[in-house]
């Protein structure tokens, strides 16, 4: 009961538009789960990519991370898991909607001879959903993951 009592506050502390982006994830989450299954990276991208709008004012890149920190944080409480690349693809379309330049990036690591592979989303070259270091880590492609050849 504590803990729901501790969620509830810091919901209520948050800001008009950061609860929104947390609900709205918390809301969407699950779909992009179930579309990526279905479709596939490449071409649900395609089928979200939008152009980008002009936004009047771009936020900082301190508002950029606490939308990142938020889509984690709704990751965390949704129906089903919600990878990095669920959360990452969602970001990535969410700030595209905002108006927000940023990447969808994917890297690859080995680790005790497996592969792993991660996602994040770049804003001119800084992770926003993710440590600092996350492209050192994960060796990335050398270029943002692009939904291009799927448009028509």
């Amino acid at each position: 009961m504590q803990r729901l009592t501790r969620n509830l506050a810091r919901f209520r502390a948050l800001a008009p538009a950061e609860r929104r982006t947390l609900l709205s994830a918390m809301a969407l989450l699950p779909l992009f789960r179930v579309a990526l299954r279905l479709y596939g990276l490449q071409p649900l991208q395609a089928r979200l990519h939008r152009k980008i709008r002009p936004g009047s004012a771009q936020p900082g890149l301190d508002d950029l991370k606490r939308n990142g920190a938020l889509v984690n944080s709704a990751a965390g409480v949704v129906l089903g898991p919600a990878n990095c690349l669920t959360r990452s693809l969602y970001l990535w379309w969410l700030l595209r909607r905002r108006g927000v330049q940023c990447q969808l990036r994917i890297g690859v690591r080995l680790a005790a001879g497996a592969l792993e592979a991660h996602a994040w989303v770049e804003h001119a070259g800084v992770p926003i959903n993710d440590r600092e270091d996350v492209g050192k880590a994960f060796g990335a492609f050398d270029g943002a993951v692009s939904p291009s050849r799927f448009l028509t």
